[in-house]
């Protein structure tokens, strides 16, 4: 019997769900005859989403309950997280079982030939004209895994040039403050405003886009016309083929 594929995700509400569709619908064609699983990392989100829903999502834990009680002895755990950060490693000790042994899929951005790889596919928003910036606005952490947000930025400018921009929505560099002041300095008037998040859920309305001290307002603020761009990277069909590959990956590794 093929092991089960659990995809867990920190969890999002009904307006992003296309994303977790489309990822979805892309595990059920490459895995088949695999059993393919949702987990929510987020107990907060699962529990919101479950008061306004028939289809009951479970905590990587409760997840790795029910495959024990089964009788499954392996599962692969595909993270959907982008980076190495707390909620990854938060997942790996979850889903440590007395009982189902498990296999780890790695995050998005894991090696710098991933970061490429995932610039390559933005290369979609440089469509626009040259006095526009591209503003990628990834959520952010004080963990170590801080400096995958530069690297990114870094690889995004020597493909892109300086009109490239990285920033985090929270914790780590740059923030909000910091990116308008190197818009300002390098005389940007118009700058598109991009989730460099799996989803373009609440972080989009509220931090992104929304019309009380979000990004687009005090870019505007600083006189720069800000566009909020409403898609998240799990929307992008090359992005899920690398979870894909982390995942085919993960089915070869000795499970711990």
């Amino acid at each position: 019997m093929k092991p089960p594929i659990v995809l867990a995700a920190f969890g999002t509400s009904t307006r992003a769900k296309a994303a977790y569709d489309l990822i979805d619908a892309a595990y059920r064609e490459a895995f088949p005859g695999h059993e393919i699983l949702w987990a929510y990392t987020s107990r907060t989100v699962a529990s919101k989403v479950n008061k306004r829903s028939d289809e009951q999502k479970l905590h990587p834990e409760e997840v790795m309950d029910m495959l024990a009680a089964q009788g499954r002895e392996w599962a692969v755990v595909q993270s959907l997280h982008l980076a190495w950060g707390h909620e990854f490693f938060r997942l790996k000790d979850d889903v440590q079982h007395e009982k189902v042994r498990t296999s780890m899929g790695l995050p998005l951005l894991t090696s710098p030939e991933d970061c490429m790889e995932v610039a390559e596919d933005l290369a979609r928003f440089f469509d626009s004209p040259e006095d526009e910036a591209q503003v990628f606005v990834g959520h952010g952490t004080d963990h170590p895994a801080w400096a995958m947000f530069t690297a990114m930025g870094s690889i995004l400018k020597d493909m892109y040039g300086d009109r490239a921009f990285m920033g985090v929505l929270e914790e780590g560099y740059p923030d909000r403050d910091v990116l308008i002041n190197k818009l300002l300095v390098q005389g940007y008037k118009k700058a598109r405003l991009i989730p460099f998040l799996l989803v373009s859920g609440m972080h989009f309305a509220k931090d992104l886009a929304g019309k009380k001290d979000s990004w687009k307002v005090k870019m505007e603020e600083a006189g720069i016309q800000a566009t909020p761009e409403n898609i998240g990277l799990g929307q992008s069909p090359a992005v899920v083929q690398m979870f894909v590959r982390h995942t085919q990956e993960a089915l070869g590794l000795i499970p711990l």
